[in-house]
């Protein structure tokens, strides 16, 4: 017996180098190591109809699919409605952050037939082999109309998690790794609790490949091409030890990498070891320039703080990536203007900085939920509708959301190096009425929000279109495919 496990399409998934899909790629280690047989189709790479002659040829009970909210859960209902009709007797079992978080709504929709919440090596291992539903951790269940959600299940310890590996052989390499690019997960959780995060549902704490395990992962990797690695962890510099021998490695193999790290955290020490050590690029959560904003974000993080990452990533010339968020419950005005006049303090600090601006969406059982329904926010009822949840796009429930909408826009076309080649010509065009906007802060009306929205999909097309081309997220240029 086989089980299939599925990746869905994502949005403008050639815009950026495509992250291997490490959520079925290590359930489906986990499986292999138990002596099943699985086979894993990404559809951003995979067609539909390869899924549907993989089922044919095999004996398949159980398809697994991982779902994020947003557009993925179209792409994931439209493979599920197919399998559906095809294969009335299988059983299709999505896990993944979206079913987590909102497992009764989810497993409402007729073509759902298990939710596993949490992490799904264990609870999808047993299911396919064939143990009472009733029984396993971490399922939810649907059973003649009604909904039963069994006792959570635990988190990989570190122990099991370092007994996974990337299976390559399962999906092309060549899919995940260009210009030598790679997009790399080494660790699972986060301690931290900002409250609009997933991470503060869950005792998720940080558990981490350890170094000799990263470096025997790293090892393969470089044999498949990769030289310039983005770490993608929520909290890569947790372990100060595993740092250290990363870091040597890193040399002795002449890797360029980047990843993730709290801005309060990064210190001249800290950095010059970096660089010292192959670090091209840090990112950082800054989210917001208003410090009372931060307070309610819980980000536990200071203004002078995220001033001082800018200091510290120019004199040690580190390339600095700036996430930033607005549309929070209970922004003011005048914490978005904060936000902005940070924006461009820290650009004029460090000239070699991108950023972009998020419009935060409320995620259910999050404290940042809370507020926004107190606020009078109206979530998605149903399945269908939370796949039409975009990140550019405003909440029902906040105020001048033309206006939150245009500074977003804005941000990403003048805070990113992309925006400024000139490879795909309608990028010419606007250019030049978001740098006027930026530079005087107008936010008013914008035609650009309004063609974004019409054009939405053609633009998806285009960019999906520039076949021999790719973002390299370490050039943060367009550029050749080197294949």
């Amino acid at each position: 017996m086989k089980t299939i496990l599925i990746y869905p399409q994502i949005e403008f998934a050639k815009a950026q180098l495509a992250t291997p899909p490490y959520s079925v790629l290590f359930i489906a280690d986990y499986l292999k190591n138990k002596n099943l047989d699985v086979e894993v189709f990404d559809l951003r790479f995979d067609s539909p109809s390869q899924v549907l002659d993989a089922i044919s040829e095999n004996d398949v009970k159980f398809i697994g699919i991982s779902v994020m909210t947003g557009p993925q859960i179209h792409y994931a209902l439209k493979i599920s409605e197919k399998i559906k009709q095809e294969f009335n007797g299988i059983k299709i079992v999505w896990g993944g952050i979206h079913p987590t978080i909102l497992p009764t709504q989810t497993l409402k929709n007729k073509l759902i037939d298990f939710v596993i919440r949490g992490e799904g090596e264990h609870s999808y291992y047993e299911l396919v082999k064939g143990r009472n539903p009733k029984e396993i951790n971490g399922l939810s269940i649907k059973r003649i109309n009604k909904i039963f959600h069994n006792p959570d299940s635990r988190v990989l310890s570190s122990s099991s998690l370092n007994q996974l590996r990337i299976p390559w052989e399962l999906i092309n390499p060549k899919n995940y790794i260009k210009n030598r690019s790679l997009n790399m997960i080494t660790s699972r959780g986060c301690p931290f609790r900002c409250t609009f995060c997933y991470n503060s549902l869950f005792n998720n704490v940080w558990r981490g490949w350890t170094s000799e395990k990263c470096i025997q992962e790293l090892e393969i990797a470089l044999e498949l091409g990769a030289k310039k690695i983005n770490f993608y962890d929520d909290y890569f510099f947790a372990n100060s030890e595993r740092n250290e021998s990363l870091f040597k490695y890193f040399k002795k193999r002449d890797i360029t990498w980047k990843a993730e790290i709290r801005i309060n955290h990064l210190n001249y020490s800290l950095a010059r070891k970096a660089k010292d050590h192959g670090c091209s690029q840090l990112f950082f959560g800054a989210e917001s320039g208003s410090q009372r904003i931060l307070n309610l974000l819980g980000k536990n993080i200071l203004i002078k703080d995220i001033i001082q990452s800018a200091k510290i990533t120019r004199d040690i010339d580190i390339f600095a990536d700036y996430s930033w968020m607005i549309g929070i419950p209970g922004e003011k005005w005048s914490d978005i203007k904060k936000t902005i006049t940070l924006i461009k303090k820290i650009k004029s600090i460090n000239k070699n900085s991108e950023f972009s601006i998020k419009i935060l969406y409320p995620y259910p059982k999050t404290a940042i939920f809370k507020q926004a329904i107190a606020q009078g926010f109206n979530p998605p009822y149903n399945l269908v509708d939370w796949g039409e949840i975009r990140r550019e796009r405003a909440s029902n429930y906040l105020e001048n959301r033309n206006l939150l909408e245009l500074i977003s826009i804005t941000s990403a076309i003048v805070g990113k190096k992309i925006f400024k080649q000139d490879m795909i010509p309608i990028l010419k065009l606007i250019r030049v009425p978001a740098n006027f906007r930026w530079n005087h802060e107008i936010f008013t009306f914008g035609i650009e929000n309004i063609l974004f929205k019409v054009f939405r999909k053609l633009f998806e097309k285009m960019i999906n279109n520039i076949g021999s081309f790719s973002y390299d997220q370490f050039s943060h240029e367009l550029i050749i495919n080197k294949e």
